[in-house]
C-alpha cells in the first residue's frame, strides 16, 4: 500500500520516510513494533533513525502510545496507570506503580506538573520506562514552606528538597509576616506556564526560631502530632495507678528486684530485667508494661496510636505514640510503683541458648531506675559508690552481666553482624541551640540490655507462630546477590574478603567486620555493609531476621513506644487464655502501615537532625577540619568530619588539581593525569566553603597538606 501523502513528505526530506497517517493506518487494525513496522513499511537502514523520531513525536503528540515491550498502538485514555510520584532533589522522579512492578520516570519537565506524594494516571512512552503525567488524581493537601512577602509578589518556597516549586499565595492570614515558616493549603497545581497556588492557614513560627525545624518536619512528613477529643477523653478516664481489681488473676513480683535500665533523658520505661543463675544456666524474666491492659482494640485511642504507629525521637523533643499521661505515667515502669505487665521467663543454659519460655500476666514493682552510664560504672568498678547506693539490687546486676557475657557466646556462635558504629549526638545548651556534637558512647549495659530484648523478642515469636496466632513479624530478608557483589567488589579493593559467594550468611559478614575491626576505616566498612543489608519490615510471613541470625523474631518489648509490639501482646493475650484468632489479610494491610510509620519516624528524624547540623556550622565557614571520605560518587566525595560527626560535600569541580574518573567498582575517583586517588575510607583536610541551611546542604573544599 502506497503513502498518499508521499509528495508532501517528498517536499520536506530529501529520503522521505512515511507520513503520520500512512503509519497510523498500518497500526488501526493491529498493534506493531518498530521491527515490524520496518519491515512493513519497506524502511531502509539510512532512514531508521529519522523513522524513530516520527514514532516519539506521535506519542509525544498523542497520537500513539508505546507499552514497555515497545509496541505501538493508536492512543487511548484506556490503559493508562495509576501511581504514587517520588521525586528526586536533582529535579527528576519516578512513578511508584499501586499495581507493583518497576517504577516508571519522569523528566524535569513532566516533574513540573506534580508534587512529591501527588497520586496520578500516567502514560508509558517507551520501552526505556519513561512516561508522562495525564491526570493528577490526588494533590498534596498541605505544604511547610518559607513565606517571602514583597511588593510585587507572595510567595512560598517550599521545605522540601524534592520539591522544587513555588508556591504563589492568594490568601494570608492575620500574624504573617516576611521570612516565616508557614503551612500552606494547595488550591492549584502547577502547571507548566504557572505556578501551583494556595493559602496560608496557620504559623509555625519565625525562621530559625528554637523547635520550628522539628514543628516543619512534623507537618512537612504528615506526623500526627495532637490527640483527638476523644481519645484525650478515654485517656483522661483511666486511672493514676494500679487499681485492686486489675491486678486479680496476675501473678505477684513485687518482690523481685526488678530494674530498669535506660538513658538519661528517658522518661517512659517500658522495660525491666532480673536474672538469677540456674542448675541449667541462667533465669531471664524481662517484664514489659502492659500497655494492652489500657488501651482496648476498637478504641479511639487504639486508633490514633496505630495510625501514628510509633513514638517519633527528635534532639530535644518526643512526638509520643501514646498520651503523656499513659507513656510516662500509667504504663511506666517507674521506680517503686506497682505497675502490670507481661512476664516473658526464660531458662537459658552456659552457651546462651534459649532452652525454655513461659509468658504470663504479673503485677511488678521496679526496684530501681538506673542509667546505662551509672550501670557501666558499677559493673567496671566494684568499688563504685553506686554499689552502696543500690545495694539491695546489687546481685541483679552482676547476674544480668553474667547472663550478658554468656549471650554474647550464643551471638558469635550464630554469626550475627556487629554494628556498633558511631553515631552522633547533639548537645544543646540552656537557650535550646546546639552547643557541641559528640560519640554517642555505647558501653556493656547498651549491650546487655539489648541481649535481654533480643532473647524476649525471639521467645515471643516462638511461642506465638506455636500458637498459630495472628500477629507481625519483625523480619529481615537476605541482601540480593547484586548488592553483595557490588560490595564484595568493593571489599577486594581494600584487601579485604566476604565469604559466601553470591549469598552469604550472617556469619559470614560477621567474620568480615571482625577482620575490619580496629582499622581506620571501620566505620567506612560498616556503612558500606549496612548499605548491602534490605530494611527491616513488620510482615505476617516469617522470613527471618537475618541480621540477628533468628530463624523467629517479633517485637515485644516495647508496646510504649511501638504498635507492633501492642499487637504481639494482645496476640500472647488470646493464646494464653485460648481466644486465638485466625490469621488475617489485615495482618499485612497492617504489616505495610507500621513499615511506613517506621520510615516516616526515621526520615524526619534524620532531616531535623541534618538541618541542626548545618545551622552548627553556619559559623564555622572558612575553618578546616580533618575528616574521613564517606561517600564516592561521579559529582564528588561525600566526607564526615571526625571530630563533630557532620557530613559534607567536596564538588568534583573542586578537586582543581586533575580531571578526576569515577571508579565505582572501587568506590574512589581518579586523576586522569596525576593519578591522585581519592578513595571511600581515606582521611582527608577539608575547609567550610558553604553551609545552605534550605537544601540542608555543607559544601567543603579539600585542603593540601
Amino acid at each position: 500500500m502506497s503513502d498518499p501523502h508521499y509528495l508532501r513528505e517528498a517536499e520536506k526530506y530529501e529520503s522521505p520516510i512515511p507520513s503520520r497517517e500512512h503509519i497510523l493506518s498500518f497500526i488501526q487494525k493491529r498493534p506493531k513494533s518498530k521491527r515490524q513496522l520496518f519491515e512493513l513499511l519497506s524502511i531502509e537502514d539510512e532512514q531508521k533513525k529519522a523513522f524513530e523520531r516520527r514514532l516519539r513525536a506521535m506519542v509525544r503528540d498523542k497520537q500513539l502510545s508505546c507499552n514497555k515491550n515497545g509496541v505501538y498502538r493508536p492512543f487511548s485514555n484506556r490503559g493508562l496507570i495509576s501511581g504514587t510520584v517520588i521525586a528526586n532533589p536533582k529535579g527528576f522522579g519516578f512513578v511508584s506503580l499501586d499495581k507493583g512492578g518497576k517504577d516508571l520516570r519522569l523528566s524535569s519537565q513532566q516533574m513540573k506538573l506534580v508534587f512529591h506524594g501527588d497520586k496520578v494516571k500516567v502514560r508509558l512512552l517507551n520501552r526505556k520506562l519513561d512516561a508522562e503525567i495525564v491526570q493528577v488524581t490526588q494533590t498534596v493537601k498541605t505544604l511547610v514552606g518559607r513565606l517571602n512577602i514583597n511588593q510585587d509578589e507572595c510567595y512560598v518556597v517550599v521545605d522540601d528538597r524534592r520539591i522544587k516549586h513555588e508556591i504563589d499565595i492568594v490568601e494570608l492570614i492575620e500574624g504573617c509576616a516576611d521570612n516565616q515558616v508557614v503551612v500552606v493549603e494547595v488550591l492549584n497545581s502547577p502547571t507548566l506556564e504557572k505556578n501551583a497556588s494556595g493559602r496560608i492557614t496557620s504559623i509555625i513560627g519565625n525562621y530559625l526560631d528554637e523547635g520550628v525545624e522539628v514543628d516543619s518536619a512534623i507537618h512537612r512528613h504528615e506526623i500526627p502530632a495532637i490527640f483527638g477529643d476523644k481519645a484525650l477523653e478515654e485517656s483522661a478516664k483511666l486511672p493514676n495507678k494500679v487499681l485492686t481489681k486489675d491486678k486479680k488473676g496476675r501473678v505477684d513480683i513485687t518482690h523481685l528486684e526488678l530494674v530498669t535500665i535506660d538513658g538519661e533523658d528517658s522518661r517512659d520505661f517500658d522495660d525491666a530485667v532480673y536474672a538469677i543463675p540456674s542448675k541449667n544456666g541462667w533465669k531471664l524474666m524481662v517484664a514489659i508494661a502492659d500497655v494492652s491492659h489500657y488501651v482496648k482494640e476498637g478504641s479511639q485511642l487504639d486508633a490514633e496510636s496505630l495510625e501514628r504507629g510509633n513514638s517519633v525521637y527528635f534532639p530535644h523533643r518526643v512526638v509520643p505514640m501514646l498520651p503523656e499521661s499513659i507513656s510516662n505515667g500509667l504504663c511506666s515502669l517507674n521506680p517503686e510503683l506497682e505497675r502490670l505487665c507481661m512476664v516473658c521467663e526464660m531458662e537459658i543454659d552456659s552457651l546462651g541458648s534459649l532452652l525454655e519460655y513461659k509468658f504470663y500476666s504479673a503485677v511488678m514493682l521496679s526496684h530501681a531506675r538506673l542509667t546505662y552510664t551509672e550501670v557501666n560504672e558499677m559493673l567496671e568498678n566494684k568499688k563504685s559508690k553506686l554499689r552502696k547506693k543500690y545495694k539491695k539490687i546489687e546481685n541483679n546486676i552482676d547476674f544480668l552481666y553474667g547472663l550478658y557475657q554468656t549471650l554474647r557466646i550464643s551471638r558469635q556462635k550464630r554469626g550475627v553482624m556487629d554494628f556498633d558504629r558511631i553515631e552522633s549526638q547533639i548537645l544543646f545548651d540552656d537557650q535550646g541551640k546546639i552547643e557541641n556534637i559528640v560519640a554517642r558512647k555505647r558501653n556493656d549495659a547498651h549491650r546487655l540490655i539489648e541481649e535481654c530484648m533480643l532473647m524476649a523478642n525471639q521467645a515471643a515469636a516462638k511461642y506465638l507462630q506455636k500458637e498459630n496466632e495472628d500477629f507481625l513479624y519483625r523480619v529481615h530478608p537476605k541482601p540480593t546477590p547484586e548488592k553483595v557483589e557490588i560490595t564484595r567488589q568493593f571489599l577486594t579493593a581494600i584487601d579485604l574478603r566476604l565469604d559466601g559467594g553470591l549469598e552469604p550468611e550472617s556469619s559470614d559478614f560477621a567474620k568480615l567486620l571482625k577482620n575490619a575491626s580496629g582499622r581506620e576505616d571501620e566505620n567506612i566498612i560498616k556503612t558500606v555493609v549496612l548499605r548491602t543489608m534490605k530494611q527491616a519490615t513488620y510482615t505476617p510471613n516469617n522470613e527471618g531476621h537475618f541480621g540477628l541470625a533468628f530463624e523467629d523474631y517479633a517485637h515485644f518489648t516495647s508496646p510504649i513506644r511501638r504498635y507492633p509490639d501492642l499487637l504481639v501482646h494482645r496476640a500472647i493475650k488470646r493464646a494464653l487464655s485460648n481466644k486465638h484468632r485466625e490469621r488475617s489479610n489485615k495482618m499485612v494491610e497492617l504489616g505495610a502501615h507500621l513499615s511506613m510509620t517506621e520510615r516516616r519516624a526515621d526520615d524526619a528524624s534524620r532531616d531535623v537532625e541534618q538541618w541542626l547540623k548545618c545551622e552548627y556550622m553556619r559559623d564555622k565557614v572558612g575553618e578546616c577540619f580533618n575528616g574521613v571520605i564517606s561517600g564516592v560518587a561521579g559529582f564528588g566525595l561525600f566526607v564526615e568530619l571526625t571530630e563533630i560527626f557532620v557530613e559534607g560535600l567536596i564538588s568534583v569541580r573542586d578537586l582543581k588539581e586533575d580531571y578526576f574518573i569515577y571508579d565505582d567498582v572501587h568506590h574512589q575517583l581518579k586523576g586522569q593525569r596525576g593519578g591522585r586517588i581519592y578513595r571511600l575510607g581515606d582521611l582527608i583536610k577539608v575547609k567550610v566553603a558553604s553551609v545552605n541551611l534550605d537544601d540542608r546542604k555543607i559544601e567543603f573544599v579539600p585542603v593540601s597538606k
